[in-house]
């Protein structure tokens, strides 16, 4: 068979090319029975098993036959050209609603962030305006503390006042306690009371013109003031150097206080207390 012959059988369907076969075959067919005629003629009674078709077969290619028909009738290039189905295109997910609901949440947590600052930045000028008005706040106490030698010589005197004198006076207390009240411990001069319609009430008997305070002592003149930070220093060393022994820390800063205050000019020192309270416009309690 030449290949013109091959590609145009090719081209025919699988049902045209299994008549082709039974034309082909039914004129073997028809040569053979005029063979077996011959045979019959010539006196031979030759049966042959070849003969005799199955039913079961038969059946079995009718069957075969209903399933392939139509792939018979399609050509055999179309079966040999047949190309795999394409992939349906795939679409983008679409957005959840859980995305959505996203969004205002975001919203909401940067309005939040903008509340939280607004509140800070008012909370911070409150603040400063708070500390503004504090250091613009002006005692007297505070000035002569920073600004002369006076206020030194207070300052001094009142972290050491007890070694310079006794208050209060143990003279000025009485000597035995008042009816319906009781001494509290650690306060000579002061009494609480117990008994009658003023229990839980104080009663202070100490002499508080002489007490150890600023007002008291910013009325005394440096030199007085110097005379007794001078006795308290000399008390304080001398307690020291018994209980630490000699060349304590605290020994050594209390010797360079005493040396400023003997050398401290106290006319010059009481001149300046004085011009510090008329430059902030300030007058002593």
């Amino acid at each position: 068979m030449s290949d013109d012959d091959s590609s145009s059988s090719e081209d025919l369907p699988l049902s045209a090319l299994g008549k082709k076969d039974e034309y082909e075959s039914s004129d073997e067919a028809e040569a053979g029975f005029d063979d077996e005629d011959e045979d019959e003629e010539s006196g031979g009674e030759e049966y042959d098993s070849s003969d005799f078709i199955d039913d079961d077969e038969v059946d079995d290619e009718n069957d075969d036959g209903e399933y392939s028909d139509s792939s018979d009738d399609a050509p055999l290039t179309s079966l040999k050209s047949k190309k795999a189905p394409k992939q349906a295109k795939t679409k983008p997910a679409k957005k959840s609603s859980s995305s959505k609901k996203a969004a205002p949440k975001k919203k909401a947590a940067v309005s939040a962030k903008k509340k939280k600052s607004a509140s800070t930045k008012k909370t911070s000028k409150a603040k400063q305006s708070l500390s503004s008005s504090a250091s613009n706040y002006l005692c007297a106490s505070g000035e002569l503390y920073s600004q002369c030698d006076k206020g030194k010589l207070i300052q001094s005197l009142l972290a050491r006042w007890w070694y310079a004198y006794e208050w209060p006076d143990p003279k000025a207390i009485p000597a035995s306690t008042p009816k319906g009240y009781d001494a509290l411990d650690g306060f000579p001069g002061v009494f609480i009371c117990t008994q009658g319609s003023n229990v839980g009430k104080f009663l202070d008997m100490r002499d508080h013109a002489k007490s150890p305070s600023f007002k008291n002592f910013a009325k005394k003149d440096s030199e007085e003031l110097r005379h007794m930070l001078l006795r308290a220093i000399e008390e304080q060393i001398k307690l020291l150097v018994e209980h630490e022994g000699e060349g304590t820390d605290t020994e050594k800063t209390l010797r360079v206080l005493e040396k400023w205050a003997m050398k401290l000019n106290c006319a010059k020192a009481d001149k300046e207390a004085v011009k510090v309270l008329k430059a902030k416009r300030l007058v002593l309690p």
